[in-house]
């Protein structure tokens, strides 16, 4: 298996999880994406500047596995780090497993997106393949790196849109230039995220020579998408939870259920989500601004969740989402 992670201690003692190419990932992630999307009263949209302290702090924690993505705009920030560790010695690009998205569709009006760093899927007579292309490239350059762990296509299509068959041939397009840049080693591997089961399906009718190695979906106590989390692992399609404490949303970091199960074990709330997405077979993107949460959040592996409060957690999915659904994307 090709590892990740180099001579540095990983945060994970179990090694990771193994994608169907072999490559291992950190099962453990750090969320680079940092703003307000859930509180309507408040700024919307991504604040990167943030992502200048949580870096560094990322990584005193022990995290090694990045996940960005162009319209975070904070690829920049990850890659002066990271170069500024390796001027100074002290890490190797190999000490870093970085994973960055591409295709973020355009945002409503009222969030605060940068126009450049997303697109409309169904742009009359863009070229689809150089568009990926020149984003893909625009995302070395920020990063400061020639090749990217792990690239993802962050969304099956347009926001609102209804054109069934133009997304379809998007998508088509997009897969087959993430498989060019696997091909010619530009990326050690591809995924998706927000994909459906029908997503899925689309894409291998359309001529995919390549499976999703990972899919990237929200998946919290309150969003638990049981099917797609069986059916993903059934195919060979590793899943990974983004908004694992549903962004601070929706009550659940004070869910009663959860702080109970979390005494039991000598742990918070988030640390019980985290086991539990874990023992699920999914790797996890917690985020946070603090070093002592940072580092908590990585301290799972030394404990187990009985049968009994995986059922407990189990019983609380609500289908309680923060971002869209992407069954509403055809």
């Amino acid at each position: 298996a090709d590892k990740a992670g180099g001579d540095r201690k990983q945060a994970d003692p179990t090694g990771g999880v193994a994608l169907a190419n072999g490559l291992t990932v950190p099962a453990l992630g750090f969320g680079c994406a940092f703003g307000n999307w859930t509180d309507s009263t408040k700024f919307s949209g991504f604040l990167p500047e943030k992502a200048w302290s949580a870096f560094p702090l990322a990584d005193k924690a022990g995290y090694t596995h990045f996940d960005c993505a162009r319209a975070y705009g904070t690829e920049r920030h990850l890659g002066t780090f990271i170069g500024r560790e390796m001027m100074a010695g002290r890490r190797k690009r190999t000490d870093f497993f970085l994973v960055t998205k591409l295709g973020h569709p355009l945002a409503p009006p009222h969030v605060n997106i940068s126009h450049k760093n997303t697109f409309k899927f169904l742009t009359p007579g863009m070229d689809l393949r150089q568009k990926i292309l020149d984003d893909f490239d625009d995302s070395l350059t920020r990063l400061g790196v020639g090749q990217i762990d792990l690239l993802l296509l962050h969304w099956p299509g347009d926001f609102g849109s209804k054109d069934k068959k133009a997304n379809r041939m998007a998508r088509k397009t997009i897969w087959a230039t993430f498989e060019e840049l696997y091909k010619k080693q530009a990326v050690r591997a591809i995924g998706v995220c927000n994909f459906t089961k029908e997503h899925f399906e689309e894409l291998k009718e359309d001529g995919a020579k390549i499976t999703p190695m990972v899919n990237q979906i929200e998946i919290s106590p309150y969003c638990q998408q049981k099917e797609m989390v069986q059916w993903m692992k059934g195919n060979g399609i590793v899943p990974e939870a983004y908004a694992p404490f549903a962004s601070g949303a929706g009550g659940l970091l004070k869910d009663p259920v959860i702080i109970e199960i979390g005494k039991q074990y000598g742990k918070n709330v988030g640390q019980v989500i985290l086991r539990w997405l874990f023992q699920r077979g999914c790797i996890s993107l917690p985020k946070s601004s603090n070093l002592k949460r940072m580092k908590g959040n990585l301290e799972i592996f030394d404990f187990v969740l009985s049968q009994k409060d995986m059922e407990k957690i189990a019983s609380l999915d609500k289908n309680f989402r923060t971002c869209p659904d992407p069954k509403s994307i055809p």
